[in-house]
């Protein structure tokens, strides 16, 4: 099956056209919730290394709380502020703050510390507001990101919802994809992945890859044509109302004490790292299709055994897409002489998320591809 895998992966290549140095196909398809939350289910993740992202097989994790557990470890402590304007400045401005009624609000204290030493030591307003931002700045994403916990937990936002998705599946265009598995290659060691392809399903969704029925359909001659009444690209992008690349890019590109705590429960490794790290890729957009209607054929002989088995399983989904039977969608699966004919179709306004493009985490980041090396205090 794995075999099939890469060729159907080629073919969608070549037939949207997509890159292979970001596609990744996802498994199973089923229609998008008409529901803002249900859409950013679907972006909030974090995929693995594999041309194929199986959700019922592969582990994946919430980019948000990746996100979240990364945020909450970094730090900007006061020192940086000693630093950048000295220990007897920092005592006068501790002095005068003090002094000041009513308190102005943290989000306040730049500005102040600004006009303030503007006054008595103007040599260091810029440096000593700008540390002071950057205290402030993370405190406050920090206390943004507890408050996502709940209770009662929210959902993390992503700009765009359903109605805007839907707008503009209308105003897309059409798609078709032909695959041939005796004509199309199967060689995908030139992808993002370098060919690993893993935890893909079988002939119908939740079906090993090993399955012997699964087997003899993917030893045949395989066919597939698959109309795509529209087709787009949907950007993922994690609202700015507790998402700060910045942070982000500062937590990954130093792995000094700060930005990390002195005394962290995760280590930059841990987040990052190549071999284990859980924030190693991200996704940059969605691929989704809408009014699918795919018709695949087989060359090999299934047994009467074997045909009631496809024909009971069809409605949990059937390959390439795994889009389950129910709210208009359906699966039927024939046979003629024993050679199988599968068709699934969709409705219209339906969406279904078929791929993802997706990038590693430095280039999501808009950082150097080479991880960073810290000194003595290094995570």
């Amino acid at each position: 099956m794995a075999e099939l895998q890469n060729r159907w992966y080629n073919a969608v290549l070549k037939n949207l056209p997509a890159p292979p140095s970001t596609t990744q196909l996802i498994q199973p398809a089923p229609p998008v919730e008409l529901s803002d939350t249900a859409l950013w289910a679907r972006e909030n993740v974090v995929p693995p290394a594999s041309l194929t992202f199986n959700r019922q097989l592969a582990e994946s994790t919430s980019f948000f709380d990746e996100y979240t557990t990364v945020i909450q470890e970094l730090s900007v402590p006061e020192s940086t502020l000693v630093a950048a304007i000295g220990s007897g400045v920092h005592q006068e401005w501790l002095a005068y703050v003090r002094g000041l009624t009513p308190q102005p609000g943290e989000d306040k204290l730049p500005d102040v510390f600004y006009a303030w030493a503007m006054t008595h030591h103007p040599d260091i307003a810029n440096e000593g507001a700008s540390a002071l931002r950057d205290i402030v700045r993370l405190r406050a994403l920090q206390r943004v990101l507890r408050s996502y916990q709940g209770p009662p937990p929210k959902p993390a936002e992503y700009l765009g919802g359903i109605r805007e998705l839907l707008s503009l599946l209308r105003n897309s265009s059409s798609a078709m994809i032909s695959f041939d598995s005796t004509t199309t290659s199967g060689d995908v060691s030139g992808t993002w992945t370098r060919g690993t392809n893993k935890d893909f399903s079988g002939l119908w969704s939740g079906a090993d890859q090993f399955d012997t029925t699964t087997a003899g359909f993917a030893r045949s001659v395989v066919t597939v044509k698959a109309e795509l009444g529209a087709y787009a690209l949907w950007a993922v992008n994690p609202d700015p109302c507790w998402y700060d690349s910045s942070q982000l890019h500062v937590a990954y590109t130093k792995q000094t004490i700060p930005p990390w705590a002195s005394n962290p429960r995760l280590y930059w490794d841990m987040a990052f790292g190549e071999r284990s790290g859980r924030l190693q890729r991200a996704i940059a957009s969605l691929i989704v299709v809408e009014r699918l209607r795919s018709v695949v054929t087989s060359d090999a002989v299934f047994s009467p055994e074997d045909q009631q088995v496809v024909k009971a399983k069809a409605a949990a989904g059937l390959w390439p897409f795994f889009v389950p039977t129910g709210d208009g969608v359906t699966n039927n699966a024939d046979f003629e002489g024993g050679k199988l004919r599968l068709e699934t179709t969709t409705p219209t306004d339906r969406p279904l998320v078929i791929g993802a493009h997706v990038l590693p985490i430095a280039r999501y980041l808009g950082a150097s591809r080479t991880p960073p090396r810290g000194g003595a205090d290094r995570y």
